[in-house]
């Protein structure tokens, strides 16, 4: 019966766990002085909260924010060659198989669960407390639109940015520390007029370095 009376249940508490799970993590990093940032783990925790609740506003609110997370996820394995380097990502994992497969495979459980969140808030009897509520139920197109224009906007823009006058001259700079035994890729940019400065990748099959460049 209570399956019945709130049909988003299963999605909530999965999101509540998510979330405590991800503040348990924050917590640990910030003890031990690990890097780590998420701005996801509050976020799950209230919306688990009210969708135990039966929430229906919030309901439709992650339903569409996980579409829009799966397509964006999507679209940015098509764009992943503008932001690196098939190259240096093969040489990561050749250094660090385990750290980056395994943060690979974080990012693909994480969208694999918000994928399983949607399926959740679009069966039958979730659909029809939303429609009951008057909200259209009907397949989230605006968070196809959105997800597929953030993609092309981000794309466009650090294809501008990584082949920019700029660029190439953080890549020059870096090369004249270096040498040409490795390639580049401009990790960071930042240009105000005419001063800026960069953190450019050198890497080649055996090793990778981080070069930071001002001018």
């Amino acid at each position: 019966m209570e399956e019945i009376d709130n049909p988003f249940r299963k999605a909530g508490l999965l999101l509540l766990v998510i979330g405590i799970a991800d503040i348990a993590l924050m917590l640990y990093c910030i003890v031990n002085k690990i890097d780590y940032s998420s701005s996801f783990n509050l976020f799950a925790v209230i919306a688990g909260a009210l969708l135990l609740k039966g929430g229906v506003k919030t309901a439709r609110v992650v339903r569409w924010f996980s579409a829009f997370s799966v397509i964006a996820f999507l679209a940015m394995v098509f764009l992943f060659p503008i932001f690196m380097p098939i190259e240096l990502l093969l040489t990561q994992v050749k250094l660090d198989p385990v750290g980056i497969l395994g943060s690979y495979a974080f990012s693909l459980a994480f969208i694999c669960l918000l994928g399983w969140i949607y399926s959740q808030l679009s069966r039958p009897r979730a659909l029809a407390k939303l429609a009951k509520a008057g909200y259209n139920t009907g397949k989230p197109n605006s968070a196809l639109y959105a997800a597929l224009g953030t993609m092309v906007v981000v794309g466009v823009m650090f294809g501008l940015l990584f082949n920019s006058e700029s660029a190439t001259k953080a890549k020059a700079l870096a090369k004249e520390q270096l040498g040409s035994n490795y390639e580049y890729h401009v990790s960071s940019l930042s240009v105000t007029g005419n001063n800026g400065s960069a953190v450019v990748t050198a890497y080649n099959s055996r090793e990778i370095k981080d070069v930071h460049v001002k001018w």
